[in-house]
C-alpha cells in the first residue's frame, strides 16, 4: 500500500502535465455581438437596448471599439418610450476597413419602407446617414465594393418620384461623402 500511494501520485502528476492548456480568449479579442473590420483593428458592437431585447421591436446601440475594448464612438437608437427607435438590420465593413455601414428599421414598425442607412467614418470618427447623400433608402440590402463604394436603392423613379416599391439605384464613394 505504501508503494501504491506514491505511484498513484506520480501517475496523476504525469496525466495532469500532459493535458493541453485550456484555450482562453485571444489577447486582443473583443466580445460583443457585431462585426470585426477586415484589418482586425476595430470591432463594431451592435447591442440591444430599450424595452424589447429581440428583433423586430428591439432598439440598437452601435459602438465602435478598438481591439482592447475601448469605446471610440457610439450611435444610440434608443427612444424614450421604447417604441420609436431603430434597430440594426444589416451591417458590413467596407473592404478597406475605413467604414462600418449598417441599415436600420423602426422599432415600432413605423415607415416600414424606409431603411435608414448609416456609416461610421474611421478617419473622421463620425457617424453619417447615407440618406443625406442619396435620398431615402428603401431597401435594407446595400452593396459594398472595394475600396469604399456603396450602392443603395432609393425612393423614386423617373416616372414616379414618390415610388417606394421599386425606386432606383444610387452609388457613392463613402470617402467622398462629407
Amino acid at each position: 500500500m505504501r508503494l501504491l500511494i506514491p505511484l498513484a501520485a506520480s501517475f496523476f502528476m504525469i496525466a495532469c502535465a500532459q493535458q493541453p492548456p485550456t484555450p482562453g480568449p485571444a489577447p486582443h479579442q473583443v466580445k460583443c455581438p457585431g462585426s470585426t473590420s477586415p484589418d482586425q483593428q476595430l470591432r463594431a458592437c451592435v447591442l440591444s437596448v430599450g424595452n424589447h431585447p429581440n428583433p423586430p421591436f428591439n432598439e440598437s446601440r452601435v459602438e465602435i471599439r478598438d481591439m482592447k475594448g475601448t469605446v471610440l464612438a457610439t450611435k444610440d437608437f434608443k427612444s424614450p418610450d421604447g417604441e420609436h427607435g431603430r434597430n440594426v438590420q444589416k451591417m458590413e465593413w467596407s473592404p478597406d476597413s475605413q467604414f462600418f455601414v449598417f441599415s436600420t428599421a423602426s422599432s415600432g414598425g413605423h415607415s416600414p419602407w424606409h431603411w435608414q442607412t448609416y456609416f461610421y467614418d474611421c478617419k473622421r470618427k463620425t457617424f453619417k446617414e447615407v440618406d443625406d447623400f442619396t435620398g431615402p433608402v428603401i431597401k435594407r440590402n446595400f452593396k459594398l465594393t472595394a475600396p469604399d463604394w456603396i450602392e443603395v436603392q432609393v425612393q423614386g423613379t423617373t416616372s414616379d418620384p414618390g415610388d417606394i416599391n421599386t425606386g432606383h439605384s444610387e452609388k457613392r464613394r463613402l470617402s467622398a461623402l462629407h
